[in-house]
């Protein structure tokens, strides 16, 4: 009882205070400092996730570090270049797959290289081309005001999904993927984004209409509920508990914006539909 009371100390202090320094950066400093959150994201995550994948798989030690610095090198010129997105990130992958291919020759099984191809792509999708995504949302106009409705609509999902599934939690929701999440946490988490998001749209956005909102948030819910349990089954392939231990109580950078990375697209194109 006292490590679970722990644990629950150092989540709740660890997710404060890492919500308080992005709110910080972006209030402080801004688009340049909501830009820095979006680069340090992709830089810890990337560094996260190819760990966790091609330890797991086997993979000699150059390719990881090959795809780190690909990884960081498509989120700069998506920057550099945003018009020619799409193209670039069609050839981050192609480079992946030509380098990971040759470069695990005789090294690895086929069925390792294979897992190993097919995670690093998702990489490439889950920690760069979405944190792009919330870096474009932050670079609309009003925002900063966006970027915080993400965050809301995810972290208090999150907090409400921790606390309902701890108090109310009986019947487990996807067992072998994720053992710890239960059905009344699904839900109760869908609550918290569905509040805090609507409270948050209705001053930051009055001219859209609140059911729009309402119907909005619970969908960005959803797929939020729906990355952490993608990142959950990475981490039961690669046979880790945590995908790091930057943030006490939650582990690594990947397991805190798993929901907020892919939420970041559809939040963007959300805020591009309501503006037309």
């Amino acid at each position: 009882m006292a490590d679970s009371k722990s644990t629950l100390f150092k989540r709740v202090i660890s997710g404060v205070l890492g919500a308080c320094f992005i709110i910080g950066i972006g209030y402080f400093g801004g688009t340049p400092g909501l830009e820095l959150v979006c680069a340090a994201a992709v830089v810890l995550t990337v560094g996260e996730l190819s760990r966790m994948a091609f330890s797991h798989w086997g993979m000699p030690t150059w390719v990881r570090w090959a795809y780190y610095t690909l990884c960081v090198g498509l989120y700069i010129l998506l920057f550099r270049f945003p018009e020619m997105a799409l193209t670039l990130y069609a050839l981050a992958n192609l480079v992946f797959f030509v380098f990971a291919l040759w470069g695990a020759r005789e090294k690895v099984s086929n069925e390792n290289l294979f897992g190993a191809l097919t995670t690093g792509a998702f990489g490439l999708l889950y920690c760069v081309m979405f944190p792009y995504f919330a870096l474009r949302l932050a670079l609309l106009r009003d925002g900063s005001k966006w970027f915080f409705f993400l965050m809301l609509v995810v972290f208090f999902g999150d907090i409400f999904a921790y606390f309902g599934g701890r108090f109310l939690g009986k019947r487990k929701l996807m067992p072998a993927v994720s053992p710890n999440k239960t059905i009344a946490g699904s839900v109760s988490g869908l609550l918290g984004s569905a509040v805090v998001g609507l409270i948050h749209a209705t001053i930051a956005f009055p001219d859209i209409a609140w059911s729009y909102i309402l119907i909005f948030c619970l969908l960005c819910g959803i797929v939020a509920q729906s990355g952490d349990l993608l990142i959950s089954l990475l981490k039961r392939i690669s046979n880790v508990k945590d995908s790091g231990q930057i943030m006490p109580g939650h582990g690594g950078l990947l397991d805190r914006l798993d929901g907020l990375l892919i939420a970041a697209p559809l939040v963007y194109a959300f805020a591009l539909y309501v503006r037309t």
